[in-house]
């Protein structure tokens, strides 16, 4: 059996997300052809405490400062600064060559870019050695260059719009594959929600917004199914489930965001990269109710340029975003759900499994 690590960390669900799916879809391919598993090597380095307050330290800065992490962002995107600060992440990149020593992969996959600049220092280009390295880029359209300033076999995008940047960008055509972004096999099939009836949406609260409590109670003011997300933490579950005055239904963490949606005819949520990208698999319309400046203006422009949803970045607006929708005989909702269609599917993992496949000989990718 073929033992493939998948790379990621938890600054930002798109990453962890990507790799589950590519992880999941390796398991699955050929039989059991390959062994693979996550790993998020700042738990591996720090422990789950340390590393679960710097990724809390960092959702706090993009909530509540975005135009600072606007900057830092521009600043990553501009400035060879990743490289800079590999002496800050030692335990990291240690943890990373203990990795690769135990299991002498043929071949990696990297949801997250630091990663690639850790290798690029273990190994030359032309070493013998070097494993493969397929990147899983997860943000759209935004790129920040900090994902391929460090050596990558491939980079494989969500979109061609996003691969379409990287060349722009400098990177090789030859290496930049569009071929979707990574979702759980679960979302393989589109949503089954019709047009007429009370409109099923659901709406992923962040807990870091002021105004989620209010977000969620104009949503509810609203005759529709709403199924209300807001994670782990039980006194915000409560604040909102007061809130909603029994409108709503309320859950806390689950595992069945896949599911739920679906059975949505709309998705109300920030413009994550895990979330945006499972809309669009999904062919799901979304109303954005927050974009963090840098890697999700991309993902927010996914969604309205092509016409699959639109903003409501404050309860007001979404509540008359989400009405718009279904107004008269829903022309609305009918527009975005048949943009939402075209944008993508649920194969990317898929493919990077064949990808994967492919590079070690394993089998040729399969056609789409």
């Amino acid at each position: 059996m073929i033992r493939v690590p998948v790379l990621s960390a938890g600054f930002g669900e798109g990453h962890n997300a990507a790799a589950r799916a590519v992880a999941e879809a390796l398991t699955g391919h050929l039989s059991g052809a390959f062994e693979s598993r996550v790993h998020d090597l700042f738990i591996e380095a720090y422990g789950p405490e340390r590393a679960r307050a710097q990724r809390d330290g960092y959702i706090r800065l993009a909530n509540r400062f975005p135009r600072l992490w606007g900057c830092l962002y521009a600043g990553l995107d501009r400035m060879p600064l990743v490289r800079a600060s590999l002496p800050l992440v030692r335990p990291v990149e240690r943890r990373l060559n203990a990795l690769l020593d135990e299991a002498a992969p043929r071949a990696v996959v990297s949801a997250y870019p630091l990663y690639n600049y850790m290798m690029a220092r273990r190994w030359r280009r032309d070493d013998p050695a070097r494993p493969r390295l397929i990147t899983v880029v997860t943000d759209s359209i935004s790129v920040n260059r900090a994902w391929h300033r460090a050596h990558s076999d491939w980079y494989v995008t969500p979109n061609r719009a996003t691969a379409d940047v990287m060349v722009r960008q400098g990177v090789p055509a030859a290496r930049v594959l569009p071929l979707g972004f990574p979702v759980p096999a679960r979302l393989a099939g589109r949503s089954t929600a019709l047009p007429g009836g009370r409109p099923r949406v659901l709406l992923m609260l962040n807990p870091g917004r002021s105004d989620a409590v209010a977000l969620a109670a104009s949503l509810a003011s609203l005759d529709l199914e709403l199924t209300v997300t807001v994670g782990r933490d039980a006194g915000f579950k409560d604040a909102v489930g007061r809130a909603v005055a029994g409108r709503a239904e309320v859950l806390g963490w689950t595992d069945r965001i896949p599911e739920l949606m679906l059975s949505s005819h709309l998705v109300v949520s920030k413009a994550g990269g895990a979330t945006t990208h499972e809309c669009v698999a999904a062919g799901v319309p979304m109303v954005i109710t927050q974009v963090i400046p840098g890697q999700e203006a991309g993902n927010a422009r996914l969604i309205t340029g092509h016409g699959a949803g639109a903003f409501g970045l404050d309860p007001q607006s979404a509540r008359e975003a989400v009405a718009s929708a279904f107004a008269d005989e829903w022309p609305v909702w009918r527009a975005w759900k048949k943009s939402a269609e075209a944008l993508g599917d649920a194969g990317g993992a898929r493919r990077v499994a064949d990808l994967v496949a492919r590079e070690l000989g394993v089998a040729a990718p399969v056609a789409d």
